[in-house]
């Protein structure tokens, strides 16, 4: 088992590691730029999920907030930084929801997405690095997310790959909220 699992594990309990299959084998998540990242499952005061999109996705199109880790960063410390930069709230981590290693059709691993649910304790919704291009929020219930993902899902030409992948963790947050 790796390390950064086996600190998640110390830290949060039973932390499972799911290994979906990426849709095809040439099929770059994140453009090679990165091997990892955090995924924020946001739940607001209102018990409801944030979602955002950027000014270049495809109309109407929202997925969970996610970030790199850097080079020799702490999971947690990547989770709490990200979350600053993209949304400015001040969150509790409630929990590590999986580790998803997405595969290639031979079974080797990637890239990494450490899926945290994380609860909003205060702050104002902002954007705090405008490199990120976040350009609207959405605040979804459980059937929000389950449109989300078929929203994903759905994306037709460039964008079917980049949507099934981005689909995923919103998956796994639905099956582990139940």
């Amino acid at each position: 088992m790796d390390q950064a699992l086996s600190q998640l594990r110390k830290r949060y309990g039973s932390v499972p590691l799911l290994r979906p299959v990426l849709p095809m084998a040439d099929f770059s998540p994140v453009n090679g730029k990165r091997r990892a990242e955090v995924a924020m499952a946001i739940r607001r005061p209102t018990d409801a999920f944030l979602l955002q999109t950027k000014a270049f996705y495809p109309p109407a199109t929202f997925r969970i907030p996610t970030g790199g880790i850097k080079k020799d960063e702490d999971v947690d410390h990547a989770l709490l930084r990200e979350v600053h930069e993209e949304s400015n709230l001040t969150v509790e981590i409630e929990r590590a929801i999986a580790v998803i290693d997405h595969t290639m059709p031979d079974g080797r691993a990637v890239f990494r997405t450490y899926l945290f649910l994380l609860r909003e304790t205060g702050g104002l919704l902002k954007v705090n690095d405008p490199k990120e291009r976040i350009s609207g929020w959405s605040e979804r219930d459980i059937a929000g997310l389950r449109s989300a993902i078929s929203q994903l899902r759905a994306l037709e030409g460039s964008w079917q790959h980049w949507g099934s992948f981005r689909a995923v963790p919103l998956g796994v947050l639905v099956d582990a909220l139940g």
